[in-house]
């Protein structure tokens, strides 16, 4: 019959092995979340509205919209001369953007509560 510290020896061995085999898990669980964080910052954020605002000495203006069409939330985007300019998929100057035109951005935000970064801007047919 096994004595009291065979048991304790093999109860202490389950442990070791329980912890290890928690903590390898923890570890795969948080390796597949920074996978899935770093695939939603590289997605591409779309963004549209009406130009209240545009600062042309910061390189950025600011679009009152959202996601959809009813939405009225203010959000600045900010642009560089790798940002394409577009009026309804086709290649435009920047002057034809004005305070009062509805665009479409498509771009990265610039950490979680950072400005988006535009990508593209497209200029559409007033509303």
């Amino acid at each position: 019959m096994p004595s009291m510290k065979t048991h304790l020896v093999i109860l202490l061995a389950a442990m070791v092995v329980s912890a290890a085999l928690v903590t390898q898990g923890a570890m795969a669980a948080d390796e597949k979340q920074g996978t899935k964080d770093a695939a939603a910052s590289s997605k591409e954020a779309r963004w549209q509205g009406h130009i209240i605002r545009i600062d042309k000495d910061h390189s950025r203006m600011s679009i009152r919209g959202g996601r959809a069409v009813s939405d009225s939330f203010e959000r600045t985007v900010t642009y560089d001369s790798s940002t394409a300019w577009t009026k309804q998929g086709k290649p435009a100057d920047q002057s034809e953007f004005k305070e009062g035109s509805f665009v479409i951005v498509l771009g990265q935000y610039a950490g979680k509560k950072g400005p988006l970064h535009a990508n593209r801007i497209d200029l559409r047919l007033p509303r």
